[in-house]
């Protein structure tokens, strides 16, 4: 760790021969002093340390100016293309912000300062060129540029989760309000240039990696997850119509890695749990969307029309991932309502019909195969590999079924459970005789599926 007085001789140099190579030696110095505050993975939570970066009146005369200066240098020089040494700064300079921002007292006076609209002005252009496919991407060194994106938007997220409630909440921990109370220090504002930016990271982007997409879906849900002002400004159209493509996206794997594209959509479904949950605590003239709107765009994905489709877009392989989606879609349901307002939510449910989409799910997905089952019956070739290949593919169907039927029933029960209405709005619209109707179409339960039913039997839930 660099000593107090050799910060202070290399700043004093700067100062003196007003040499960048000083400035920069200065922040490579304090970087490398706080390095241990540069947790920038969303996916692990914050190492506890006892030591805090200084505060911003500790550090020298003067330092916030000089660095927003070299920051718009660097932004002004990217249209043109930032050479090694100025890339190298502008990553340092974001390294400098983040470990700044670890001390939660300089959250404050770093998000009322123009550093984060600069920065996002780095990352939308970095981000254009990562989306773009041209010779010169694929022959240059992406490293640096993918360094400096990831560490920007870390630094939203210092800014505007001071307290990592999201990380927290993505490794099982849930806050209690107590908790939440003796949280100090407050987020940032947002920045009005959060949702252009997230809204334009998203197009176009079939190019852009899914680890950076999962980065921007992890920042997305710490804003939301970071306080209820920000949140409120970030849950817009724009961001919802994001979250719905990219959910929508998730049965089109390519070649990207199946994990990741797991992973993709596990984060968006998260986002739309507390999204849904925040709104559920706000007033109509705070919102900009509102919960049934959202449920609306939810189902209709869920009950999306695979008739429509080309046939080779429904491959087998694209059918099971497809599936596996919406048995994620289902469990979320479930998380959605397991929530303080439980009541109030349940009611936004029942008026979007959810009962009938959740049938017509179980209906529209049994037709569906046995549609697609007869176009492969066609495209074999050899009989033998055929009737092998049907047997094994029948196989994994059934048990894909039966997982959805399941997670059918599990979501069924959450919209009902403890609420006299919804059980009695469920005999009204489809009967108890029609479900079982519907389960029996699809073949042998298994017993999982049997123990789910008996389970809802025997807590009555349902009857």
């Amino acid at each position: 760790m660099a000593s107090r007085e050799r910060l202070y001789e290399l700043w004093m140099l700067y100062c003196n021969k007003k040499d960048p190579d000083y400035l920069k030696l200065w922040l490579d110095s304090f970087v490398s002093s706080y390095e241990q505050f540069l947790d920038v993975d969303f996916e692990k939570l914050p190492t506890r340390v006892d030591d805090v970066p200084p505060g911003i009146s500790l550090l020298p005369d003067n330092i916030l100016q000089v660095l927003r200066l070299q920051l718009l240098h660097c932004v002004q020089k990217l249209s043109e293309g930032l050479e090694e040494p100025q890339q190298a700064m502008s990553l340092l300079l974001v390294k400098f912000f983040i470990i700044l921002c670890r001390n939660l007292a300089n959250v404050e006076e770093i998000g009322t300062c123009s550093y984060i609209n600069h920065v996002i002005t780095m990352t939308t252009l970095y981000i254009q060129q990562l989306k773009s496919k041209t010779k010169e991407k694929e022959l240059a060194d992406q490293t640096p540029v993918e360094e400096f994106v990831r560490h920007a938007l870390a630094f939203c997220e210092s800014l505007y989760d001071p307290y990592r409630n999201w990380r927290q909440r993505i490794a099982g921990r849930i806050l209690s309000t107590v908790e939440k109370s003796r949280q100090k220090y407050k987020p940032a504002p947002l920045t009005v240039e959060f949702v252009p930016f997230f809204y334009q990271c998203f197009q176009e982007s079939e190019h852009l990696k899914e680890s950076l997409k999962c980065c921007l879906l992890h920042l997305f849900g710490a804003i939301i997850a970071g306080g209820q002002r920000n949140a409120l400004q970030a849950i817009s159209p724009a961001t919802m119509e994001v979250l719905m493509r990219v959910l929508a996206d998730c049965d089109m794997w390519d070649n990207r890695d199946p994990d990741e594209v797991s992973r993709k959509a596990e984060l968006t479904l998260k986002c739309l749990t507390e999204v849904v949950h925040i709104l559920l605590t706000s007033s109509s003239d705070q919102r900009q969307v509102e919960t049934s709107t959202i449920l609306e765009n939810y189902f209709k994905l869920l009950n999306s029309d695979h008739a429509a489709l080309p046939n080779p877009r429904r491959s087998r392989q694209w059918e099971s991932r497809f599936i596996a989606l919406q048995i994620q879609m289902l469990n979320t349901i479930t998380s959605m309502l397991d929530c303080v307002d439980r009541p109030v939510l349940q009611a936004i449910f029942l008026n979007s019909n959810c009962f009938e989409h959740l049938i017509r799910l179980l209906q529209n997905c049994k037709l569906f195969l046995s549609a697609n089952n007869k176009v492969v019956h066609k495209n074999e070739k050899e009989l033998a590999n055929q009737l092998l290949a049907e047997m094994n593919q029948e196989q994994v169907f059934q048990g894909q079924l039966d997982r959805l039927a399941v997670s059918a029933i599990q979501a069924l029960t959450a919209v009902m459970l403890k609420s006299p209405a919804a059980k009695e709005v469920f005999k009204e619209r489809i009967g108890y005789a029609h479900i079982f109707e519907v389960l029996k179409s699809m073949g042998q339960p298994s017993r999982e599926l049997l123990e789910e039913l008996m389970n809802m039997v025997r807590k009555r839930y349902l009857f």
